[in-house]
């Protein structure tokens, strides 16, 4: 009986494996440069083990502390060892802030606080006294042990053209790829002219900040919420120098809650203006939005990790980085697939091929607290944000119908010929996460190719470009599994067109998801057959890229405009050389456009300022900002009359801020100086100087002014 039972059993197993169809995900890992980023868990490594009793100490500094080699390389939990088990093949191992030594005169060739390139032997004491090239070698062959493709590295900052031949040498000396420069080298772009003489395969990825995670105008009724990189941004200009001198773009941080949104938006802002122009030759990194790189033909930095209630504060799950309702923590396997997908159709360049978009605009908003974001000044308050509903690479505008709210939809054709099809949730004020489905008709160009789909649907039409009466298999799996399916059986097919179900592709893009994962589905599928239809070029659009700005919707209802170009919430004329700014009965801001945004480096203003006619109130202050409404803002100076002196990251109540004793007179002097790259503000009256750290949510200055509470004040010199 057992022996009969066995070989029954041989012979279904046997049969299963006949009827099972090819691989359709190759077998060699990628070789893009998709990374996952140690920053997350070095921000929730702060406090780990405990209930915090207040923000205070959740900082980018404290965050720098946490990476070391225990939390990089300890057996039980270390993130090289534990995180992205199905995938880290396909991903370089990135690690960020923190990681370089803090000792200046271990600094051998030079260069700023946190782009020396020299390992810190104390938190890395197995690199300990080895040359830096040679320390770097071995860490990049720890990390390659542990199955990851490599070592990638962080780096902020400025450096000269000799320094950055120097650590080119010696990233080539221990074959490390990848350079994440998160601030700086944007003007003479140093790093790129030395990697391109002494090491092409160094891929160098640059970015210009996008005024906070979340884009401008975030507060008010629009219909729209371009980014700085849209016509009339702050950031335009520098983003488009980055994308003709970088290998990779990245769109920068986004908010968890709205982050596809945020995302989406700035990637239409880059594309409807580079498209079709192969000088802007970088690639597209969306952060962590895997589902969405695949239908946009970009890469990803995930920093997801599977942590929960590691660190609470107030006894709720405090995570900044993948807070929500989305459980980003329990989306490991989006990641994992889209490695995989990255091995079928590598992302494409900013202008490579034609770009489109809906007219439609779909607006996400929710309300924010103090356990979602870092930036204090949205906690309690609605925060918009808004993308086209539907975007297409090479290929003409999917069409989507949907009973209720529509999600997100993107597809691109990549250069190979595959096609990748997203859909991507939403997020109301009641409901900060949802996906709903939609019947979605999408056109394909070559019937032969791979087509990926991840997210959820109604029903999928692919439509192709003539009759699929040779038709005889089509092959379909999830992105993790290492075998597909016939699905021809459980298809509609008519004519040119197949529908697959909403229901058909959960259960086949799901098939080999990790126990517990959320992740929405993933699948590759491939027709088989003779004479499968293929598009000539009347498949691909006549489109132009975007060369100035258009006014959608209602419009933006701004602040008053001032004198010589200021404008915002205060009262402001001009008197002389200087300027009297007054605010009656709250905090008033005047601010104007600097001729040049700047985004990394020292930035320094010196000014003098006095009260006007004895107000009840008298104080000063100069704001540097990354936006018009002083949102992502540094705010510096003093109040007068108690004589104390403050400077912070901008807030809704100032008169909570942090103040320090200063011997102001009825004219005080004051300079500020903002360093960029360490995240820093300092401000100086009559000797004495007072200093505060500010986050990523201000990470450029492109407008400058003036604030007042409650009072009248002359400010000159500035």
């Amino acid at each position: 009986m057992h022996l009969c039972f066995f070989r029954t059993l041989a012979i279904l197993v046997l049969a299963s494996k006949v009827h099972a169809g090819p691989n359709l995900v190759p077998a060699r890992p990628s070789t893009e440069p998709n990374y996952w980023c140690t920053w997350y868990s070095q921000n929730y490594w702060i406090g780990r083990g405990s209930d915090l009793p207040n923000l205070g100490g959740v900082t980018n500094a404290a965050a720098r502390e946490q990476v070391n080699e225990r939390t990089v390389f300890d057996e039980a939990d270390g993130w090289a060892r534990k995180y992205l088990p199905r995938g880290r093949e396909d991903f370089i191992f990135l690690i960020d802030h923190g990681w370089q030594t803090k000792d200046p005169a271990e600094r051998v060739a030079g260069g700023p606080e946190f782009f020396s390139m020299v390992t810190d032997g104390k938190d890395f004491p197995r690199y300990a006294g080895l040359a830096p090239d040679e320390a770097l070698r071995r860490f990049n062959a720890d990390i390659r042990k542990l199955g990851w493709r490599s070592l990638g590295l962080w780096f902020r900052g400025n450096v000269t053209a000799e320094q950055a031949r120097t650590f080119a040498k010696w990233s080539k000396h221990a074959d490390i790829r990848y350079w994440k420069i998160d601030g700086g080298d944007t003007r003479e772009f140093h790093c790129f002219k030395a990697k391109q003489e002494i090491f092409p395969e160094l891929v160098l990825e640059y970015v210009t900040g996008a005024g906070g995670n979340i884009n401008p105008k975030w507060d008010r009724e629009l219909a729209a919420y371009p980014s700085v990189y849209d016509f009339g941004g702050s950031l335009r200009e520098p983003m488009l120098a980055c994308l003709k001198h970088s290998d990779v773009f990245r769109t920068y941080d986004a908010s968890p809650l709205l982050m596809t949104s945020t995302t989406l938006r700035r990637v239409h802002d880059i594309l409807r203006q580079t498209q079709q122009q192969p000088e802007y030759r970088a690639l597209l990194n969306v952060q962590d939005d895997c589902n969405l790189a695949v239908g946009l033909g970009v890469l990803v930095a995930s920093k997801r990790h599977p942590e929960t209630n590691q660190r609470t504060y107030k006894g709720r799950d405090l995570h900044h980085q993948l807070s929500g309702p989305r459980h980003m923590q329990g989306r490991i396997d989006e990641a994992q697939r889209f490695g995989r997908w990255s091995r079928i159709a590598p992302a494409f360049p900013a202008g490579q091929g034609t770009y489109l978009s809906s007219e439609l605009e779909l607006v996400d908003r929710c309300r924010f607290t103090e356990w979602d974001t870092w930036a204090r000044n949205t906690y309690g308050k609605m925060v918009s944000q808004s993308a086209p509903a539907i975007m297409a690479r090479n290929m003409p505008l999917p069409v989507v119908e949907a009973d209720g709210p529509p999600p997100f939809v993107c597809a691109s054709t990549y250069p190979n010929g595959a096609t990748g099809i997203a859909t991507e949730g939403r997020v109301r004020p009641d409901e900060r996460w949802s996906e709903p489905r939609a019947k979605v008709r999408v056109r394909i160009q070559d019937a032969s190719k791979p087509i990926g789909v991840v997210g959820r649907y109604e029903s999928l039409a692919l439509g192709f470009a003539g009759p699929l009466g040779g038709l005889e298999h089509v092959w379909a799996q999830d992105l993790l599994a290492t075998e597909s399916e016939d699905i021809l059986p459980h298809l509609s097919v008519e004519g040119d067109t197949l529908v697959l179900s909403g229901d058909l592709i959960d259960r086949i893009g799901s098939a080999a998801a990790t126990p517990g994962d959320r992740s929405a589905p993933g699948l590759v599928l491939r027709l088989e057959g003779e004479r499968l239809p293929r598009a000539g070029d009347e498949f691909t659009p006549v489109v132009r890229a975007a060369t100035g700005g258009k006014t959608t919707g209602r419009p933006d209802p701004g602040a008053a405009k001032q004198a010589d170009g200021f404008a915002g919430t205060a009262g402001l004329e001009k008197d002389g050389g200087g300027y009297n700014v007054r605010a009656e009965a709250s905090t008033g801001y005047v601010l104007k456009r600097l001729p040049q945004t700047v985004t990394s480096g020292t930035y320094s203003v010196t000014w003098t300022m006095k009260p006007l006619a004895d107000p009840r109130s008298r104080n000063g202050f100069v704001i540097l900002a990354s936006d018009d409404a002083a949102r992502s803002a540094v705010v510096a100076g003093s109040w007068i009359g108690s004589k104390k002196m403050t400077v912070f990251e901008n807030r809704d109540d100032w008169t909570s801020a942090p103040t320090r004793r200063c011997a102001a007179g009825e004219e005080v002097t004051c300079r500020l100086t903002v360093d960029l790259d360490a995240r820093t503000a300092v401000l100086t009256i009559a000797g004495r100087s007072m200093e505060t750290t500010f986050s990523e949510s201000f990470t450029s200055i492109s407008h400058i002014g003036f604030g007042v509470h409650q009072a009248a004040t002359r400010f000159d010199g500035l």
